[in-house]
């Protein structure tokens, strides 16, 4: 028997029908058809008028939310709802049921895509884990308010570190997480999390509180306090309320105006060595910024006033400079092939005039405690730069000549200046320049495999009339004054052979780069015709500068004609595989001065294989706690690797190593489970513990090491999510390969 109301189909061996009553009644092999939803049952009532529907004996399956269960009693209401009664949900494959909350009363609503369960238990693998007098979840990918799983960790350190989430959602443009967190060794605290959206501002605000840290169980630190260090410099924290702040804002996108916020502080340095986040997605290596600025454009002018500062995250650097405020105003033009840039800056430097700092300088010398103290130039600086270009392109090459003009001055607050010094230095320059490339290609044939090689010489000229930046250099009263150079946010560029072709040697506007030179480079490339892939590019080049001495970052650089030379190589033979090398050779000492190498590959089947390695040459001398004398040259390799055993089962494993001190920076081991209803993780890391990274030299740092488990229940709710963020940290393509395989 076969009965149609609207988009639902009704089977079933035999109906009785009660006209009178408006009820349909049906035995034997019952079957409900709604869209994305099918019912079985042995016996069901159906009222013709309201639609609404009750099965006994129910089995359903909610195809695109990938949801089955079954109920003694199941009701289809009206208004959409499927109430179980005595029932269960899960979304594991069929005899496969890993977990299934089961008892009690189950409502899902498919139009709301959520659910709601009252007197219900969480079973895993067949053994009751949590009970539920109420609990929301989503059906699909909504999100609901209600407590989401505990996160769960141990270390030496913290001890237990137990957070129990709870999201709010307070409306449709606003939510929260509000996350109690207790912390065995350091005290109780919370984190909060408030989201809100609306058609001018996207605006996230993050909150975190400790008061009355207990510091911690680090032996560690315990040891260097009984050798004699001060408690205040060992374990500065102790004791104090620890807390968090950070607000990020975007507003008035695809607007005239915009504006923008990334503003981060932490009670002190330490914060994220010692606590981390349990839930917030707030993380920092050395320092934290904190952003504000709004902007004006129009067809061909932009106008950004912002407010900058960084809180260090390291107790023996001196606080970088703050710009308060900073105006830029640019202009752009182009007719045809002709370009007109037009940059105008403002920027007022501000600093504390003194900071002192206060540090241990030898963990093998209670005595050395150290302690500095610095005064600070401050002042305002004013930087134009204005650029005409000729821009022509054809398909064999391109030509691009400019004429630039360039002013930087300063008014400096001669508090702490020589007598000598002036507090309103400036310089100007002319300049030209000559950007211009040639492109050759031929086809060929190897392997069997058709190709395409190019052949790409590239020529850079700059020559500039003389910018006299003496009064820049040695400035204040004493050397070791910050600002005493002019640098308040300007250093060279790392060099490499990209840096061939810039029309500065400079980060920032403290500088203006006179040096008359001439670079040359040859790229040649073997291209896949088939994709436009390519297959192998190889690049060499170098600098050549005239005779005259040329402004570097605190001094003059003379006799040095040329430049280190630069070369990269860089390959793609398969869609899944990139690899990658640069090298900065110096021909005067016949040294490798820096250099790296990568390979990453990550296929369909969500392989991953990584390679790499990084150094950076260091004649210093250095001697290891062996005995063993080498230098302190950046020698450092990489390994990681995620390999798929089957169609669920993978093994993960990373490796950093550190050849100059020949110890590991970090290994980790883990397998990871991941079927349509549950995702498992089991990772075991060691490295290196940098709780004391400010405190002991890098060579007397201990390790640390732990198990971590991270469960997530699809469709239901995740245990912890540290593993996560250590995979992601230590294995490349790792965030790639998570967005591939939703």
């Amino acid at each position: 028997m076969h009965i149609t109301q609207g988009y639902r189909q009704l089977f079933a061996d035999q109906v009785d029908v009660n006209r009178n009553e408006s009820t349909a009644y049906l035995r034997g092999a019952i079957e409900m058809r709604e869209p994305s939803l099918l019912v079985r049952g042995a016996a069901a009532q159906v009222h013709t008028d309201s639609r609404a529907a009750a099965i006994e004996d129910a089995t359903y399956v909610i195809h695109d939310a990938f949801v089955h269960g079954s109920a003694s009693h199941a009701a289809r209401e009206a208004s959409g709802e499927l109430t179980l009664t005595q029932g269960n949900y899960t979304r594991c494959e069929p005899g496969e049921e890993i977990w299934r909350v089961t008892g009690g009363q189950i409502t899902i609503d498919n139009v709301e895509r959520q659910g709601v369960a009252r007197d219900v238990r969480l079973e895993i693998v067949d053994v009751p884990v949590f009970y539920f007098p109420y609990l929301r979840f989503p059906v699909g990918d909504a999100r609901l308010s209600g407590f989401l799983f505990p996160s769960l960790s141990n270390s030496e350190e913290n001890g237990w570190d137990v957070a129990i989430p709870y999201y709010w959602n307070i409306a449709p443009q606003l939510d929260a997480t509000i996350v109690p967190r207790y912390i065995q060794y350091r005290g109780t605290g919370a984190e909060v999390e408030v989201r809100h959206l609306s058609q001018l501002f996207n605006t996230e605000v993050r909150l975190a509180g400790l008061p009355n840290d207990k510091g911690g169980d680090d032996e560690d630190a315990r040891d260097l306090i009984r050798a004699g260090f001060p408690e205040d410099l060992v374990l500065p924290a102790k004791g104090e309320d620890r807390w968090l702040l950070n607000l990020e804002q975007q507003g008035g996108n695809d607007s005239f105006w915009r504006t923008s916020i990334d503003y981060t502080k932490v009670s002190d340095p330490d914060y994220f060595r010692d606590l981390d986040t349990a839930n917030l997605s707030v993380s920092a290596e050395t320092k934290v910024n904190q952003t504000i600025q709004g902007s004006l454009s129009s067809e061909h002018w932009q106008a950004t006033l912002r407010g900058q500062d960084y809180q260090l995250l390291q107790k023996d650097r001196f606080d970088t400079y703050a710009q308060l405020p900073r105006l830029d105003v640019d202009g752009n033009y182009r007719w045809g092939d002709w370009l007109l840039s037009m940059q105008n800056e403002v920027t007022s430097w501000d600093h504390d005039d003194t900071q002192t700092i206060r540090f241990i300088a030898d963990t093998a010398d209670p005595d050395s405690v150290t302690e500095r103290t610095r005064n600070f130039v401050t002042g305002e600086r004013y930087r134009l730069d204005y650029e005409l270009y000729w821009d022509k392109q054809w398909l064999w090459g391109y030509v691009k000549p400019g004429l630039a003009a360039r002013y930087l001055s300063y008014r400096l607050d001669d508090q702490f200046l020589k007598p000598e010094s002036s507090d309103t230095p400036e310089a100007s320059a002319g300049q030209f320049t000559l950007d211009t490339g040639l492109y050759f290609e031929r086809d060929g044939l190897a392997f069997g495999r058709d190709y395409v090689q190019t052949l790409e010489p590239r020529l850079f000229a700059l020559v500039s009339s003389d910018a006299d930046q003496s009064d820049f250099i040695d400035i204040s009263q004493s050397p070791r004054d910050g600002g005493n150079d002019l640098l308040f946010d300007t250093s060279l560029f790392t060099f490499s052979y990209d840096q061939l072709f810039r029309d500065s040697r400079f980060t920032g506007n403290d500088r203006i780069d006179d040096a008359d030179r001439v670079a040359l480079g040859l790229t040649t490339r073997f291209i896949d015709p088939a994709s436009g892939r390519d297959l192998l590019s190889a690049s060499v080049g170098q600098i050549f500068y005239s005779d005259d001495a040329r402004i570097g970052r605190s001094d003059f650089i003379q006799d040095s004609p040329r430049s280190e030379l630069a070369a990269r190589l860089e390959s793609r033979p398969i869609q899944s595989l990139r690899i990658g090398s640069e090298i900065v050779y110096d021909e005067s000492e016949h040294n490798i001065n820096r250099g790296n190498f990568s390979l990453r590959y990550l296929d369909e089947d969500f392989r991953i294989f990584n390679l790499g390695y990084v150094y950076q040459r260091n004649d210093n001398e250095l001697i290891l706690a062996d005995g063993e004398v080498t230098d302190e040259s950046v020698r450092q390799g990489n390994a990681s690797a995620v390999l798929p055993v089957n169609a669920h089962t993978s093994i993960l494993a990373g490796a950093n190593y550190d050849f100059t001190y020949n110890r590991e920076l970090e290994y980790l081991v883990g397998v990871e489970y991941d079927s349509c209803c549950y995702r498992a993780r089991l990772v075991w890391r060691r490295s290196l513990d940098n709780d004391l990274a400010d405190v002991v030299d890098p060579e007397d740092l201990e390790f640390d090491q732990g198990v971590y488990l991270e469960l997530q229940l699809k469709g239901l709710a995740g245990l912890g999510t540290t593993v996560t963020r250590m995979l992601s940290q230590g294995i490349a393509n790792f965030d790639q390969r998570e967005i591939l395989k939703q």
